[in-house]
Formats: C-alpha cells, sequence, structure tokens
C-alpha cells in the first residue's frame, strides 16, 4: 500500500518556490536600480583619479583605455591624457594581490617616456595606523593649521614611500624590491607587506607598459 503525500509537505515546497522567484525578482530590480549609480560613482572616482596624477589634459582619458595582460597575468588599464590633440602623459592602473588583507589598487602617471611622475592607491584595505601610511596620502595637520594661520596647500599630500617612485623607469627585467629585501625604495617598518605590494603593483604597471609602450602610445603625426 503506497504511503500518502504529507499535504504539509507540499505547501511548504511551494512556499518556498514562491518564496525564491519573489526574491530573486526582487534581487534583479535592486540590481537593476543600483547599476548605474555604481557605474557613475566608478567612473568619477576614476576621473578624479586620473586628475590627480596626470598633467593637465582637455580630451576624455576615460574613453582612451587600453587593457593589456602584464607577464604575471595581472590586467593593467592604461589612459591617453592629451592636450590639444598632443600626448601629455599616461595613467596606469594595476594591482597586487599581495598586500596584508588581499588586493592593493595602484594608480600612477608617467610621461609618455614611460618615466613616473606621481603614485596614489585607489582601493586598499590595510590595516589603520600601518598599511595605510604606505598607501594613504594624509596631509598633517599642525597647531598652526588648527588657528587658520598657514596658507593652503594644493595638490596631493606628500608621501614618503609612494613618492619614492617618482622618476624611475622600469626598463629592467628584474621586479623591483624593498630595501629590506635588498632593493632600493624605501618602506614602512611594521607594514613591510603592504609596502612589498604597493612596489610590486607600481613595477607591474610601470614595467607592462615599457614592454608594450608602441601599442599603449600610438605615433604621433609630424
Amino acid at each position: 500500500m503506497s504511503e500518502k503525500k504529507n499535504p504539509g509537505i507540499i505547501y511548504l515546497g511551494l512556499f518556498l518556490a514562491v518564496l525564491g522567484i519573489i526574491s530573486a525578482g526582487l534581487l534583479a530590480f535592486i540590481y537593476k536600480k543600483t547599476e548605474q549609480p555604481i557605474k557613475i560613482a566608478k567612473l568619477k572616482k576614476t576621473s578624479q583619479a586620473l586628475k590627480d596624477v596626470l598633467p593637465p589634459f582637455n580630451n576624455q582619458p576615460a574613453s582612451e583605455k587600453l587593457k593589456i595582460k602584464s607577464d604575471d597575468g595581472i590586467e593593467v588599464t592604461y589612459y591617453i591624457a592629451k592636450k590639444d590633440g598632443h600626448i601629455v602623459g599616461v595613467a596606469g592602473e594595476g594591482y597586487s594581490m599581495k598586500g596584508f588583507s588581499g588586493k592593493v589598487t595602484v594608480m600612477l602617471g608617467m610621461n609618455p617616456d614611460g618615466k613616473i611622475t606621481t603614485v596614489i592607491v585607489t582601493e586598499q584595505n590595510e590595516t589603520p595606523g600601518l598599511g595605510t601610511v604606505v598607501t594613504n596620502r594624509v596631509r598633517q595637520k599642525t597647531i598652526m593649521d588648527l588657528m587658520g594661520k598657514t596658507k593652503k596647500e594644493t595638490g596631493l599630500p606628500p608621501n614618503k614611500i609612494l613618492d619614492g617612485f617618482s622618476g624611475h623607469i622600469a626598463t629592467g627585467n628584474s621586479p623591483w624590491k624593498v630595501k629590506k629585501d635588498g632593493g632600493e625604495f624605501d618602506f614602512v617598518t611594521g607594514a613591510t607587506i603592504s609596502s612589498r605590494a604597493v612596489t610590486g603593483a607600481v613595477y607591474t604597471i610601470a614595467h607592462t607598459f615599457i614592454q608594450h609602450k608602441s601599442e599603449i602610445i600610438p605615433q604621433e603625426k609630424k
């Protein structure tokens, strides 16, 4: 004699199925609603970063980007900055997964010959007060600032680690290292991992540019 199915189980199954359909539809609706604002916010953040690392330009570098895979498989995005039709600089954005808390994303500005001018970190989750000393550009306030007796400074706040890459060109095939590992770049004691991650990301971006310069910068017509 076959067993009769429990009506309660059938109703529960139907209820869960309907709940799943409603949840999926709700998630799809929320995604659609937030997709565009997220894209706009990301574009705004990128545009500001480009202004921070590049010389004055009057084109739209974000619309002239090119993605290239580095030797170690990292996707690097390059942006061409132009002033009155002439190339004045290149920005590159890449990352390292070797930060203390994972991914550290870096953007750097370069002259057309590949010489680094400015470096900023655009995304990180490093330890506050340690790793962030490596990654963040923060203008230190003094008692004179609080009293309003100093001139307002413009431009990016200094950062000894990030500013240490300025003037370098990644022409060699040996990855850059921090001084603790026998290299030439500064590091922060207690945040060596973060220092290594930033140094590695900067090298990847700068070296990949040198390798693919002819693809990234089209020959200008004279």
